[in-house]
């Protein structure tokens, strides 16, 4: 009978101190890591390209934020749930934040939504994501992943939802200095209509959306093209 207790005792002593050196944190040179490669998934990449052509230059877009970097737990909340309210805020990120160009203060949140949010642990996600920046009273939008989207169609639920209120083109031109131009004789001449603005078409080589740029060197220095927005990974380019 004595042994049997001996040996029990051993084998408890034994868990503890396993228990205790899971507990103890790794050495760095314990710990490996392998590289994810790209910040962003390539229906972000292209997403991030759209949402940066439907803002004027006063703002600017972040991704992969940090959910407490924009909130923290309300005051009046006992310990253990100020506690709870800030690990689970910092465990979840956020896809896209648009914030004031000249203080970075935060105007909104934006979330692309692709088949994976219709899984039920996605959407109790979004649900405490949703009811967090609803607390903190930052607005937020979703948007469904696509194969293309239409810039004015984007621009227009960010006005409405995050109430940005903006004139991209005439805010814009706002901000540039006036030319000088020398008087000339003034023609009446019939204004043409006024062209829609054109869809980001898709690349035809990997299928992410396409993003309008402006050669800076060379012979077509000047000319408009549509680039793939996963360059550096795909360089395919279209004329426009």
């Amino acid at each position: 009978m004595n042994i049997l207790i001996i040996v029990a005792v051993i084998v408890i002593i034994l868990a503890v101190l396993t228990a205790l050196k899971a507990k103890q944190p790794a050495k760095v040179g314990e710990l490996a890591f392998d590289s994810r490669d790209t910040l962003f998934s390539p229906a972000e990449r292209s997403f991030l390209g759209v949402l940066e052509q439907s803002l004027d230059s006063r703002f600017r877009v972040f991704g992969k934020v940090r959910l407490g970097d924009l909130v923290k737990p309300a005051k009046g909340l006992s310990n253990s749930k100020r506690t709870t309210a800030l690990n689970k805020s910092n465990q979840k990120h956020l896809d896209f934040v648009i914030c004031s160009a000249a203080d970075l203060a935060v105007i909104g949140v934006v979330e692309l939504d692709d088949q994976s949010h219709g899984r039920e642990d996605r959407a109790g996600r979004d649900a405490f994501v949703d009811q967090a920046l609803a607390t903190a009273k930052i607005p937020i939008v979703h948007f469904s992943a696509k194969r293309t989207y239409a810039i004015q169609d984007v621009r227009a639920t960010l006005n409405e939802s995050l109430k940005l209120a903006f004139n991209p083109v005439a805010s814009d031109m706002s901000m540039q200095a006036p030319p000088t131009v020398q008087p000339v004789q003034q023609t009446k001449v019939d204004p043409l209509p006024a062209k829609p603005e054109e869809a980001a078409p898709v690349c035809p080589k990997c299928a992410s959306v396409m993003v309008k740029r402006q050669a800076k060197n060379g012979s077509h220095a000047g000319d408009w093209f549509w680039a793939c927005s996963a360059y550096p990974k795909c360089r395919q380019v279209i004329a426009l």
